[in-house]
């Protein structure tokens, strides 16, 4: 469930930012041990689905946002590459 919050969180994020379907974009979670773990468990899915060329846990990009993933308290940042 978490790996698909965050991909749904990111894509959220990409939609608000009118980003074009096909841009790609770097991503970076912030703040929450455990959702990075899961993101690094599931990198291959959820950068396939968003289209990120990069994820990672301690950069800030352009973009960001607060978020509650079922729970958990994370900050995502990201940008269009």
């Amino acid at each position: 469930g978490f790996s698909n919050e965050l991909i749904s969180k990111i894509q959220n994020m990409r939609k608000d930012s009118d980003f074009e379907v096909m841009d790609r974009i770097r991503v970076s979670i912030l703040g929450n041990e455990v959702l990075a773990k899961v993101a690094e468990k599931n990198k291959e899915a959820i950068c396939g689905k968003v289209l990120a060329l990069e994820l990672s846990y301690d950069k800030t990009f352009a973009i960001s946002k607060d978020w509650d993933v079922n729970g958990e308290k994370v900050t995502i940042t990201m940008e269009k590459i």
